[in-house]
């Protein structure tokens, strides 16, 4: 009489080993967003006082516009990577890509990255340009700088409306996390608090510009961006390693 055997298959077993290829790809997304991010702030020069226009202005005068350009997309790639995370991640943890939460998470993130696109259109191409033909012109170059300006208040609205947008996607996902079964309650109330982080930095832009507060709430923000990228990495390909049932 044969005997039953509860044990896998070979084939079974070759097909648990097999990494779960979204979580593999959100780990890889997140560290790669991580170094964008780092690498595009790293490059953004950030000695000048960014409350004085005229100071600020000097500064990035000195810098190689080919090297303004790319800081400026590297951190659109990093911003990208940012929101594919957030976007791709609740899809893959909700199951069903159909719940309320992962479609708020979705519809923000969306909205959130084409700020960002419009955004480092005005600051890495717009105000670049309107700079330099203020530093290299001569005699009265009042109006040149006023042109400068008004380029710098149109970046500051664009980016205190992508920090509120980043707020929301942040909220609606970490909210998600929290209350998902295949969530992470680590990551959930993580989420949440750099969706306040972003919030608060939003609304500083929104009312103070480039403020010495406003500045703090900008680095708080984005320093709890890239530890929960990092922290999202390793969560996710850890998972990408869990056999299935």
């Amino acid at each position: 009489m044969s005997s039953t055997s509860l044990a896998p298959s070979p084939e079974e077993r070759r097909d648990l080993a097999v990494p779960r290829s979204p979580y593999r790809f959100v780990a890889t997304l997140a560290v790669l967003g991580a170094v964008l991010l780092a690498a595009g702030t790293l490059l953004h020069p950030a000695h000048a006082d960014a409350g004085s226009p005229a100071a600020a202005f000097v500064e990035y005068a000195g810098v190689v516009r080919g090297m303004w350009v790319a800081a400026h997309l590297l951190q659109l790639g990093g911003v990208a990577c940012l929101v594919l995370v957030v976007v791709l991640l609740a899809r893959v943890v909700d199951g069903t890509q159909g719940s309320v939460w992962a479609r708020v998470t979705t519809v923000f993130g969306t909205a959130g990255l084409a700020t960002a696109a419009v955004l480092q259109a005005v600051d890495g191409v717009a105000l670049k340009a309107a700079v330099d033909l203020w530093s290299g012109a001569g005699g009265d170059r009042s109006s040149l700088f006023a042109g400068a300006l008004a380029v710098r208040q149109v970046e500051i609205g664009l980016d205190a409306l992508f920090a509120l947008l980043l707020a929301a996607a942040f909220l609606a996902f970490g909210f998600g996390l929290l209350t998902t079964p295949a969530g992470s309650r680590g990551l959930g109330a993580l989420a949440v608090v750099t969706a306040g982080a972003a919030a608060v930095n939003g609304i500083a832009l929104a009312l103070s510009g480039f403020s010495a507060a406003t500045m703090l709430a900008t680095t708080v923000s984005g320093a709890l961006a890239l530890v929960w990228m990092l922290l999202v990495a390793v969560w996710s390909w850890r998972r990408s390693f869990i056999q299935r049932p």
